[in-house]
């Protein structure tokens, strides 16, 4: 078995339980090209003038400017979905031989192409927020628009239908978005409908098999606070986030250069950790976040604990609209003739039809997974 995935910006293949990672050519070309041509305009941000003109404007990796959003099994091995810096693009790559060159099937200017899936020539994506459908010369059509976003599309197994999740932007302060439903769309119809919904829960990825099955991942809605800070909010703090920002620098100084904190309470190392970025402190609390779901799955009596909360769970609704959970923790899934693929952030797990669980391999924050070479399952 085979199954291609994504892991922190690459891809990778899970090959019979080992991991490979997939060379990106067309994402390695477009980060030599940007960096080559900053190391050349290097000399203009650089020396006495322009240290006159106060244009030394820090050397930015080109890398970080690429995301990989999506990767779905094909008919020739499979295809991926990218955004390099502000053009979108979707590629097709071989799974055998991963060196070979890549094909293109569609690139645009500053557009966004999000998760994929493929199916008969066709690929459902997420373009600009929204489902659309591309054939593989680049042609696309357009199926759901307004304030909403849609992502994780699938094509269904039984008929000619997209299924993809959903959830409504507020038209009003700032980007604030309602629990996420699941919608089945009909190109050739011309219809959409609201296939699964529950308040106060996000129903995401949602898939179906031969058999009629349809499965989804159910998360607890958190609404996201608004980026917007109300006015009069900003004004009655102001004085007491100066004064906190004051004492701050004045501690700081203290440590720095007199050994002592203002604070006898406060230990020396505090003033460092108040000094990390924005990005150290994010990626910190997320790592104990992981490392507590982790004790608490694992107390729980999980077999292979993961590192997300049990309250994100895989379900299946069997045609007679019988529930099962399928698995607890679940970051991704997918489908194959052997049962489920789930990923727990760790390790992808095969849970058989039997209902036993199995691991496959180590696999950190393996998501929009996909097994390729299999003609049952998508």
């Amino acid at each position: 078995m085979k199954i291609v995935y994504i892991s922190g910006n690459s891809m990778f293949l899970c090959s019979d339980g080992k991991i490979s990672e997939l060379p990106c050519e067309r994402a390695e070309k477009y980060t030599d090209t940007v960096n080559e041509i900053n190391k050349n305009k290097e000399w203009k941000h650089s020396g006495a003038g322009a240290m006159f003109r106060e244009d030394t404007d820090s050397y930015v990796d080109a890398s970080r400017f690429v995301r990989i959003n999506g990767v779905s099994a094909s008919d020739e091995g499979f295809i991926y979905s990218a955004v390099l810096g502000e053009m979108g693009a979707i590629y097709r790559k071989s799974a055998d031989s991963p060196k070979a060159p890549e094909g293109h099937i569609y690139t645009g200017m500053n557009k966004d192409i999000g998760d994929i899936d493929y199916k008969n020539g066709k690929i459902a994506a997420i373009l600009d927020g929204h489902l659309a459908v591309f054939d593989e010369r680049g042609d696309y059509n357009e199926l759901t628009d307004g304030h909403s976003a849609e992502d994780t599309p699938f094509w269904s197994l039984t008929d000619s239908r997209i299924f993809c999740s959903t959830k409504g932007r507020a038209l009003e302060g700032g980007n604030i978005y309602s629990a996420s439903s699941i919608l089945a769309v009909d190109e050739d119809a011309g219809s959409i409908d609201t296939l699964f919904a529950e308040e106060g829960n996000d129903l995401l990825s949602p898939k179906n098999d031969a058999d009629g099955n349809y499965y989804f991942i159910r998360q607890p809605y958190k609404m996201a606070k608004s980026e917007k800070e109300p006015v009069w909010k900003s004004i009655l703090l102001f004085p007491l986030r100066l004064v906190k920002a004051l004492f701050g620098f004045v501690n700081a100084f203290s440590v720095l250069f007199g050994g002592e904190p203002l604070r006898k309470s406060q230990r020396k190392g505090d003033v460092k950790s108040r000094t990390k970025s924005p990005r150290e402190q994010y990626f910190e609390e997320r790592l104990r976040e992981a490392e507590k779901n982790e004790r608490e799955n694992a107390a729980a009596g999980d077999k292979n604990p993961g590192i997300f909360p049990r309250s994100r769970v895989l379900v299946r609704i069997s045609p007679d609209e019988t529930e099962t959970v399928l698995c607890k923790g679940v970051l991704d899934y997918t489908l194959c003739n052997e049962g489920v693929i789930c990923s727990n952030g760790k390790e992808l797990l095969l849970i058989g039809k039997d209902g036993n669980e199995k691991v496959i391999a180590k696999a950190e924050m393996a998501e929009k997974l996909s097994v390729i070479n299999e003609k049952a399952v998508s």
